[in-house]
Order: structure tokens, then C-alpha cells, then sequence
């Protein structure tokens, strides 16, 4: 694959990343309260549930496009920051894992993983996007690649950071 347009579209691999963010999605959202919901809950829920996964997914995508399609202009900024946002996500899934029998839920340790890996991956992004898009003339502004889809959707989760926010509430409770 490597050499032809194939790597810059969706592929096989990438399918497998998102599932593995939705597999992500699924451990943290596992303990939220769901009793009693309407409608509109469940619906929060699922928006919850489709943004963690999709978030989480940046590292698998990250390192599926790195190591194993290795196309020539990857990664981009964006490809960058979607794996930054997704780090936290996908390191306390597996803390969570590990404390899921002693109660997760109410570990100190997987509520301040979470909560300091969210800041700091949050603030990295935004600086980086500030300092790249909005505190230069708009002519350097308008020179940075913002390559495939995948630095795209990077670039769109970076500047929706307070999302991940919110996500975190979700999911702390």
C-alpha cells in the first residue's frame, strides 16, 4: 500500500482503530448511572458514548497509519493532536480495567488520571492550535497542510476541546 492514493482514504485498519475506540468508549461509560433515563438521557448517553470513541480512537489510528501504512506526508498537526486527545482516554480504560472489581468508579486514582491526563491533553491542543492558526499573520496561518481526513478530524476534536470536558464529566459522574 505504501506509494499509492489507498493511504490517504479510509482503510481496513482504520475501521479496526475506531472499533478499538468504541471498545474504550465502552469501558468508561460502563459505570455511568443509566436508571431511569428518558429519551433525551439515552440519547446523551449515545453522544458520549460516539465522541469518546471517536476521540479515543486517535492513537490506534495514529499508530496503525505510523507503523503500518506509512504514507509519506504522515502525520500532520492534526493526526498529532488527535492522538494527544485520545492518550488520556485510552490510559485510563485500561487503569479502569485493572480496578474494575475494586470499584472503579470511585478510585481517586483512575478520577485524577483522568481528570490531569484531560488538561493537560486539552491545553497542549489548544495552545499548539492557537499558536498555529490564531497568534500569526493570517498569510503563515494559511500555509499549514492540514492533510487527510484523519488531521482533519484531529484539527476538529482539538478545537472542540471543551467537549472533552464535558466527556469527562460524563464519565467521572
Amino acid at each position: 500500500m505504501v506509494g499509492t492514493g489507498f493511504a490517504k482514504g479510509f482503510s481496513v485498519l482504520d475501521g479496526a482503530a475506531l472499533v478499538l475506540g468504541g471498545a474504550t468508549a465502552s469501558v468508561h461509560l460502563l459505570r455511568v448511572d443509566r436508571e431511569g433515563l428518558g429519551p433525551a438521557g439515552w440519547s446523551m448517553i449515545w453522544f458520549a458514548f460516539a465522541l469518546v470513541g471517536l476521540t479515543a480512537a486517535g492513537p490506534f489510528v495514529y499508530l496503525a497509519r505510523r507503523h503500518w501504512i506509512r504514507q509519506q506526508d504522515y502525520p500532520a498537526i492534526g493526526d498529532r493532536l488527535w492522538a494527544l486527545l485520545g492518550v488520556p482516554w485510552v490510559a485510563t480504560a485500561i487503569l479502569r480495567s485493572a480496578l474494575l472489581p475494586q470499584g472503579a468508579g470511585e478510585s481517586p486514582l483512575f478520577m485524577t488520571s483522568l481528570s490531569l491526563g484531560l488538561v493537560f491533553a486539552c491545553a497542549t491542543a489548544g495552545l499548539v492550535v492557537w499558536s498555529t492558526w490564531v497568534a500569526v499573520p493570517p498569510e503563515q496561518a494559511a500555509v499549514v497542510e492540514t492533510g487527510n481526513w484523519t488531521s482533519r478530524l484531529g484539527l476538529v476534536l482539538s478545537i472542540a476541546w471543551p467537549i472533552q470536558f464535558g466527556l469527562g464529566l460524563v464519565v467521572l459522574g
